[in-house]
């Protein structure tokens, strides 16, 4: 396995220390679930809203994985 370099281990470091686990109760079932920034998704095939989060959503440019995508140097 490939070690990271060092800016990408600090570009890791830096995007983990934005996320929060937060917790509520589904929609749909009504057990305690957790979440990222207010975002939730339940076994029971529950999620909420994307405009419930407690932030914006990034951009589709920014995922790696969008068909469009051009890497940064």
């Amino acid at each position: 396995m490939p070690v990271p370099s060092a800016e990408t281990a600090a570009a890791a470091a830096a995007f983990l220390d934005g996320q929060k686990i937060t917790a509520s109760q589904c929609g749909g079932c009504g057990k305690e679930i957790y979440g990222i920034k207010g975002r939730y998704s339940c076994a029971c095939g529950w999620t909420n809203p994307w405009w419930e989060g407690h932030g914006d959503l990034p951009a589709a440019e920014t995922d790696p994985d969008w068909p469009g995508h051009v890497a940064q140097p």
